[in-house]
């Protein structure tokens, strides 16, 4: 085991995952990513389906939009990139995702809203063309949809795997079981992490371990507070059409995996750390009203996943918090969507540090917070 590294991303989730990878393509340079959890094992990641929502955000302005646009256009360069690179095969859905709209006042705001934002990646189905074209929907909560034939959904944990494994074949090193138990920093020295199995000196730091960078970021004195959030999806034995879009309603997603298995989810309760069997049978209750096939599809297995909100800001936390330190972290529920971006951006951040010798440019938020109050998330 090594005791030094020039960089060290804490969390090897997506997001740690991403930013590795990214790192690696653009500097060289000893990085290593420190996992508290075993290589199977995911927290925020495992909550995720992966339904990468875009053109369906009613919020078009500003900063957020703009982060969320430039990460799916990475999406279409990064899968077959990394599939070319590692023999990984990432399930990457390219239908679309449709929107049902399920009320009269929610379909009649939506087609205001349409008529003010022309998009020719956005098309209006009328109740009637909804009902003969995806038959699955029950025509009962069915008053209009919209598609978003450019929005996409990925395999969140095949995702994680390959961008961990193209990472590992440009030189970084995945440490698992490496909990870090003390960040000590003396000025501007570079910092120590104390692990269970060590001490390991390092020249740069970035945070992106979810909810365990609340309290190493305590310890530098620059508090980042994020709550858990818990997410709970099923996923059911159904063959889905083979055409077949994601189909959201009512912030609930179907998601179709394979020919032979469809994801349901997921559910949003907080302040929780392990799944509440009512939101569990009400997601289920819920899923079989919007699509009546689910009532009678067998039920293969059901999981569960914390995602870090930001207790006092807007979701991401991406800025830096010393001169050494960054923090990449609280994606809420749009972890997966954002990551080409969120590792972008931290990438030119150190780059410009790297560029200017020991800058003191701390607090660099990359989001507006004024601009994240979008209701629509990515899962």
């Amino acid at each position: 085991m090594k005791t030094t590294a020039t960089i060290t991303i804490v969390g090897a989730g997506v997001i740690g995952a991403a930013i590795a990878y990214e790192l690696s393509r653009a500097l060289s340079a000893a990085i290593v990513v420190l996992e508290a959890r075993s290589e199977t094992e995911f927290a925020a990641t495992g909550a995720a389906l992966g339904v990468l929502i875009v053109q369906l955000s009613r919020r078009r302005r500003g900063r957020n939009f703009q982060l969320r646009q430039a990460s799916l256009a990475r999406y279409d360069t990064l899968i077959p990139e990394l599939e070319a690179a590692t023999g990984v095969e990432i399930p990457y859905q390219r239908r679309g995702i449709l929107e049902v709209l399920t009320t009269p006042e929610a379909a009649i705001a939506t087609q205001s809203w349409l008529a003010i934002h022309s998009d020719p990646s956005l098309e209006w189905l009328e109740p009637a063309a909804v009902v003969s074209e995806f038959p699955m929907i029950n025509p009962q909560v069915v008053h209009g949809a919209l598609w978003a034939k450019g929005d996409r959904q990925v395999h969140p944990r095949r995702l994680t795997a390959a961008l961990r494994q193209a990472a590992q074949q440009q030189g970084v090193e995945f440490w698992y079981h490496s909990k870090v138990l003390e960040v000590k920093q003396a000025g501007e020295q570079p910092l120590q992490l104390r692990l269970e199995t060590g001490t390991l000196t390092t020249e740069y730091l970035i945070l992106a371990a979810g909810l365990g960078t609340t309290p190493l970021a305590q310890q530098i004195n620059h508090p980042v507070l994020l709550q858990p959030v818990l997410g709970q999806a099923l996923e059911f034995g159904w063959a889905a059409p083979p055409t077949l879009p994601v189909l959201t309603a009512e912030d609930l997603h179907l998601v179709p995996v394979d020919p032979h298995r469809v994801w349901v989810g997921a559910t949003v309760e907080g302040d929780r750390s392990t799944g509440d069997s009512q939101a569990l049978a009400t997601l289920r209750e819920q899923a079989s009203h919007l699509w009546p096939a689910l009532k009678t599809a067998p039920l293969l297995r059901h999981w569960q996943g914390l995602r870090p909100r930001p207790c006092d800001r807007p979701a991401p936390v991406i800025e830096q918090l010393q001169p050494r330190v960054w923090v990449a972290s609280g994606h809420y529920r749009n972890g997966i969507l954002l990551a080409p971006i969120t590792a972008q951006l931290v990438r030119q951040a150190l780059e410009e540090h790297l560029a200017v010798g020991k800058g003191h440019k701390a607090q660099q938020p990359v989001s507006d917070p004024s601009e994240n109050s979008d209701t629509k998330t990515s899962p």
